[in-house]
């Protein structure tokens, strides 16, 4: 399963990458391990195998693994194709480059992500800078009847780069959030939301749904089903780029009123998501305020962005609402001051179901962009992809996240396990206290899968122990690290 990985990682200049075989699934109690370090000097490198046995484990931290406990059971981990990404990766990189590239996204050589998020339109990360939608009139127009609706603008490249995707994960799962309604549906009548001026108009609740049908209906004809949708990223927030001023009751009655009649109507049942707030009193309130409204029933969950606040916020709306799913749809490395690593753990551990970081890929300056992009502009991606030459250089992001991607399959289930920190917010800081941080899960296929973080400039050495028995292992500062292991 090494070939197009191990292509992408040469032609980056990095070498020595091993990924487990499933063939090498049913091997005895030995433990795989894999490991990434900070300065990639291990980038998911297979390491020698450990081995569960008799040990005395005084003065060692012990990652003791409960499997018998068990949580939220995981959908997948990804990114989003952004207009940006899907234009660097379909129209910058050479046709053999860019076919390993995402094979070493998607496929089964690669770090098999299996979820995306995709915009309804522009959000602030396109090709050319300017924003658009799938209606766009001139100033002073309208156009109710959606006469000029079409998703051509995304023929060129967005809709190849999810074909692609599709066809070798065809069990990827999309979500699709809309940044704006066309500007002609809002009383700013632009695509932005400066000064929370970018509202809907009174007259366009049904236009609105009918441009969600028509986006979902449209996707499905080019061969990219969507499995699930939220009405809008980030309702509250006030920006240049575009956005939308969405409080939790109109969102509900958007809902209740508009979207699920017309839904229902065309015979479309995406899974919805509400929220698509940051992990603070904002998006808390907006949970809150959505969960009792009439539309609290038509919610599959919530949609989270890690930008302030702490996880442990998804772990309270969950014991107000069990059946609610949490999933993190958007967390941008290097807008936070914590790794890919710790997010995925953070969020894991506070029955976080889906990982999704921001986009799949930029440019080496972070873009392109709509400006002024004042809000992201250290975003970092999976990859990045130089406009000039065409080079394809997989980040830390990808590996840290291929950590957890490439061995916990779709349908595991978390377990309990121990933990040494503790999660809490300070601006323009990591989340968590420094020191040993992991996350378990039993796979579908039986397997266990274990990753530990050292959250410390320090190694670590620590013990996991299982079923009465436990191996030791000492972990650089700042490395992430995969243990798996069959039963049989």
């Amino acid at each position: 399963m090494r070939g197009t990985f191990a292509l992408l990682v040469a032609l980056s200049g990095l070498a020595g990458v091993l990924l487990p075989s499933p063939a090498m699934a049913g091997e005895g109690p030995g433990v795989e391990v894999v490991q990434t370090t900070s300065n990639l000097s291990e980038h998911m490198s297979r390491l020698g195998n450990q081995r569960f046995g008799r040990h005395r484990l005084h003065g060692l931290p012990v990652i003791r693994v409960n499997d018998g406990r068990r949580y939220q059971r995981i959908r997948g981990f990804g990114a989003a194709m952004t207009d940006t990404s899907a234009w660097l990766l379909e129209e910058h990189v050479a046709s053999s480059v860019q076919a390993s590239t995402m094979e070493s996204l998607f496929g089964n050589d690669g770090i098999r992500l299996a979820f995306l998020r995709v915009p309804i339109g522009a959000s602030d990360f396109t090709a050319d800078g300017r924003p658009y939608t799938y209606d766009d009139v001139p100033s002073g127009a309208t156009d109710y009847p959606l006469a000029s609706f079409s998703i051509a603008h995304d023929n060129a490249y967005v809709l190849p780069a999810l074909q692609q995707a599709l066809a070798l994960q065809p069990g990827l799962r999309i979500l699709a959030t809309p940044w704006s309604p066309p500007a002609w549906m809002k009383s700013n009548g632009s695509l932005d939301n400066r000064a929370h001026h970018g509202t809907l108009l009174s007259s366009a609740g049904e236009a609105w749904a009918t441009y969600l049908v028509r986006f979902l209906q449209a996707y499905a004809a080019a061969g990219v089903p969507v499995d699930a949708i939220s009405p809008q990223n980030e309702p509250t927030n006030p920006t240049d780029y575009p956005g939308f001023e969405l409080p939790p009751g109109q969102e509900a009655g958007l809902l209740t009123r508009y979207l699920l009649p017309a839904l229902d109507a065309a015979g479309l049942h995406p899974a919805i998501y509400g929220g698509e707030l940051g992990w603070d009193w904002r998006g808390v309130g907006y949970a809150r305020s959505l969960m009792g409204t009439g539309a609290f029933k038509s919610l599959t969950g919530i949609a989270w962005h890690c930008y302030a606040g702490v996880p442990q916020v998804m772990t309270a709306i969950r014991a107000r609402a069990p059946r609610l799913d949490q999933i993190l749809s958007e967390c941008s490395p290097g807008l936070v001051q914590f790794p890919t690593s710790e997010i995925l753990i953070a969020a894991l551990r506070n029955w976080a179901s889906v990982v999704s970081l921001w986009n799949v890929a930029l440019d080496p300056g972070g873009g392109p962009v709509q400006l002024p992009n004042t809000g992201c502009s250290n975003c970092t991606a999976l990859v990045t992809v130089a406009e000039d030459t065409g080079r394809v250089l997989p980040t830390v992001n990808y590996f840290q996240l291929g950590q957890v991607s490439a061995f916990v399959q779709v349908g595991a289930q978390r377990v309990e396990s121990s933990s040494f920190v503790h999660y809490r917010y300070r601006p323009a800081a990591n989340i968590v206290t420094p020191g040993l941080d992991d996350v378990a899960f039993v796979n579908p296929d039986g397997r266990r899968v274990l990753v530990a973080y050292a959250n410390t400039s320090r190694r670590v050495r620590f013990a996991v122990s299982w079923r009465g028995r436990s191996f030791t292992y000492t972990l650089p500062g700042r490395a992430v690290v995969t243990f798996s292991w069959s039963t049989r």
